[in-house]
């Protein structure tokens, strides 16, 4: 066996083997080069790509820039103007220390860098492609630094080769713009896709204005303040819960003393204190400032600078949940309001009185008595006394419950509506007499409805009684006969097979049985249920670009949508088995699945059918024909399905002979 020579490797290969620690795509090297323009002062700063950064990207900032003599420096390896000394590191302020990014992005692209001092006459232009300088020289330019990349990976093919497509790495920068957007309102921020601008910030200061740039408006009016301090963390910014909630946490975003950062921590404190105002599988979308001292806080975890450790991290989790849910409970005004399924916006107005005035060039009459037209005979009408005065009630429509489905599918059956006609006020005219009316039909009030009397227990006839008897000729198992005993707290059938008692649960078994149904009608029938009037729906960047590249996805999925222009998509269609009331969450869901992991899982759809089977199955407790129980038993046994519901719970329990015989000490163990 030969030992191998210990060696130094090449500075190509070093400058290779650190960049991937550093740059794993085009958004990590474009979070290095703006998080660099940051800490140099910049108000604006504007992301320029192309393909998604493979082909190029340009970052441009109106910063202090940076001095001739410092530019050989700058592509350096652990080379930053930002730290001294070991000390520093326990208490950084800049978003950049260690020193290693211009180099790591130089070592595997082709870089140039113009740039020009605040009140300098001429700027620089540097070049550098893999690590090596090739032109140095002075360049007009305005006032900041400009860092333009082309063709990353060009030098480390195999690194290129697991990068995904334009449309995933666009969407990649696409979610990092969104969190430094966020995390810093008072810089205005442009990000450039191809030519188009997908989002601007105009740099006020004002979170608000900055969630509007990322959410739109319509998602920023279901959002709620959070201000508090409270163990030493004061936290600021804004939480959607409601409609607002998403179904992944992709649009969770903390920012810690103005530094973005992913926190599992964090995430589990403010979706602790939103528990009991969000659905369950639903994940409020937050941008959240917290402000530590920068002593408690360690940034040097990782080289991307994502992540970070806190000294007391269940003292900060529950300051954060105890804020958040006081944010979210301290004045039940300022939480979203509950959209209403049917909100019209006319208004209706209603008269309460006619006034008759007399012409003014004829003279004034004696009052007479104003009768109403007669109506049309056979139908004399008698006169009445005056109607008292009364105040004018709108037409009332008061809609009940359909009725309960039981093993019906058909359809609902709604009660008929019960209308109650409006008091009509009389008709007055400028005279000191009353006039007299007619009695117009005014429904008499109805006491209150006597509640609903306690279901007593019938006996069975005796034909179900005898079919009861005789159910077992109907019923076998593997040739072998089922005897239906009864049923007991109208809920478990009892059946009797060979030396066994077998106890199910009858709406388990409905359960089991329309989930089965659902699914085949859901494999046969059409995908989409075409809405009457289509919904257009407001995307970010990132959801937009994801819609584009998988319409196809979409499609075959069941959601029928088109591009409706400016980042808006026109919803036609939507799986039928989702129900149009929650058309637009279904789309959005899918769209952040596929920003996720690129494909449409089908676990909503199969949930969904699971709530539709537990919904129209026969509830326990109701009691049930004889007939209709003897067939819900033979179709358990003659279907192949599992011997449990969708839920989990099993279908039925059985008691053997033995177990019973022992239970009486007919028998000893």
């Amino acid at each position: 066996m030969t030992h191998e020579r210990i060696r130094a490797l090449p500075p190509e290969v070093i400058g290779q083997i650190a960049a991937g620690e550093v740059v794993e795509r085009p958004a990590a090297a474009i979070k290095e080069l703006v998080e660099n323009s940051i800490d140099a002062g910049a108000t604006a700063i504007t992301v320029d790509i192309r393909d998604g950064g493979l082909t190029s990207f340009r970052v441009t900032d109106n910063g202090k820039g940076i001095a001739p003599e410092d530019i050989r420096m700058a592509f350096a390896r652990h080379a930053t103007s930002k730290i001294r000394t070991a000390q520093d590191l326990y208490g950084v302020q800049s978003l950049g220390f260690r020193g290693e990014a211009l180099a790591s992005i130089a070592a595997v692209a082709k870089v140039t860098c113009l740039t020009r001092l605040k009140g300098q006459d001429v700027g620089l232009q540097a070049v550098n492609e893999g690590g090596n300088f090739t032109d140095i020289r002075d360049a007009a330019c305005p006032e900041g630094t400009s860092f333009t990349v082309r063709d990353l990976f060009y030098n480390a093919p195999v690194r290129r080769k697991f990068l995904k497509k334009p449309s995933a790495e666009t969407a990649q920068v696409s979610e990092l713009m969104e969190r430094l957007i966020l995390s810093r309102p008072d810089i205005s921020f442009r990000f450039i896709v191809d030519g188009k601008t997908s989002y601007f910030s105009s740099g006020d200061g004002k979170l608000e204005n900055a969630c509007m740039a990322i959410f739109g408006l319509n998602t920023l009016k279901m959002m709620v303040p959070v201000h508090g301090c409270e163990g030493g963390v004061q936290l600021d910014g804004l939480i959607g819960i409601g409609e607002a909630a998403r179904g992944n946490r992709s649009k969770e975003y903390f920012f810690l003393n103005q530094r973005a950062m992913k926190s599992n921590l964090l995430s589990s404190a403010v979706e602790e204190g939103c528990r009991q105002l969000i659905t369950i599988g639903r994940f409020p979308i937050c941008a959240l400032h917290l402000t530590l001292p920068f002593e408690n806080v360690d940034v040097n975890v990782h080289p991307n600078k994502w992540e970070v450790r806190f000294t007391n991290e269940s003292l900060i989790r529950q300051s954060v949940l105890n804020i958040v849910n006081d944010a979210l409970t301290r004045d039940r005004h300022t939480a979203p309001r509950i959209p209403s399924m049917f909100e019209s916006k006319e208004t209706v107005t209603r008269v309460s009185g006619v006034s008759v005035q007399p012409p003014a060039s004829a003279p004034v009459k004696p009052a007479e008595k104003v009768v109403a037209p007669a109506p049309v005979e056979p139908f004399p009408v008698k006169e009445s006394a005056p109607v008292p005065e009364a105040p004018v009630r709108p037409a009332v429509i008061q809609r009940t419950q359909p009725y309960s489905l039981h093993n019906n599918m058909s359809g609902l059956a709604p009660r008929p509506a019960q209308i109650s006609v409006p008091h009509v006020s009389r008709v007055t005219i400028p005279e000191k007499k009353q006039p007299t009316f007619h009695d117009f039909p005014v429904p008499e009030k109805k006491s209150p409805a006597p509640p609903a009397p306690v279901p007593v227990p019938i006996p069975l006839p005796e034909k179900e009684a005898e079919q009861l008897e005789h159910s077992h000729v109907a019923m076998h198992f593997k040739d072998k006969p089922i005897r239906m005993i009864g049923v007991a707290f109208d809920t478990y059938i009892i059946l009797q097979y060979e030396d066994r008692l077998l106890m199910c649960d009858q709406h388990a078994i409905h359960e089991r049985l329309l989930y089965e149904k659902f699914l085949r009608e859901t494999a046969t029938a059409p995908a989409s249920q075409t809405f009457l009037i289509p919904c257009v729906i407001q995307l970010n960047r990132a959801e937009y670009n994801a819609f584009t590249e998988n319409r196809e996805a979409l499609m075959s999925a069941g959601f029928d949508a088109e591009d409706f222009g400016d980042l808006c998509v026109q919803l036609r269609g939507i799986p039928f088995v989702l129900g149009q009331p929650q058309a637009e969450r279904c789309f959005m869901d899918a769209l952040d699945e596929l920003c996720e992991s690129g494909t449409i899982s089908q676990q909503n759809k199969v949930q969904r059918i699971i709530q539709m089977a537990c919904k129209h199955a026969v509830k326990g407790g109701e009691r049930l024909p004889n007939d209709a129980l003897i067939d819900l038993v033979r179709r358990m046994l003659t279907e192949d399905i599992r011997l449990t519901c969708p839920h989990g719970r099993p279908l039925m329990v059985e008691l053997s002979r033995t177990d019973l015989e022992k239970r009486f000490k007919r028998i000893q163990n």
